[in-house]
């Protein structure tokens, strides 16, 4: 009886002990040594004639989600509108020297006039009927 007793004796002491270091402490709550791994790649959509969005809209090839250059019209970031017609309109401005020169006109822009805007100092084509100046 008296092994027993002493055995289980150091059996709690040891534990106590080991407690009492930490060992075994927190390893419940530890973080994972390595970061998750990513999730599995999703096949993307390729080439003509998939259905992109909706059923019967086939993505235009090598373009993505993006119509061809020059097709797509002007973005909202490049429209600044005007309350009136600035006078580099209206007396159009020399751009200084080492400017590109201007490029073509665009699809959407047929019929609008360019012209070099000195406070940007871009090239831009003016609209009449918004009162804006559009980026080109």
């Amino acid at each position: 009886m008296t092994l027993k007793k002493t055995a289980a004796r150091a059996v709690a002491t040891s534990m106590l002990g080991l407690a009492g270091l930490g060992i075994g402490a927190g390893l419940a709550q530890a973080d994972p040594h390595t970061p998750m791994p990513p999730p599995p790649p999703v096949p993307g959509m390729t080439g003509p004639g998939v259905n992109a969005g909706t059923p019967g809209n086939p993505l235009p090839p090598g373009h993505g989600y993006l119509p061809p250059p020059g097709h797509g019209g002007p973005m909202p970031q490049d429209r600044i509108p005007f309350t009136a017609t600035p006078s580099w309109v209206l007396a159009p401005v020399v751009p200084p020297m080492g400017t590109p020169p201007a490029p073509p006109l665009p699809d959407w822009a047929t019929g609008m006039q360019v012209v070099w805007n000195p406070d940007l100092g871009a090239w831009g084509v003016w609209d009449m009927q918004g009162s804006a100046f559009i980026r080109i």
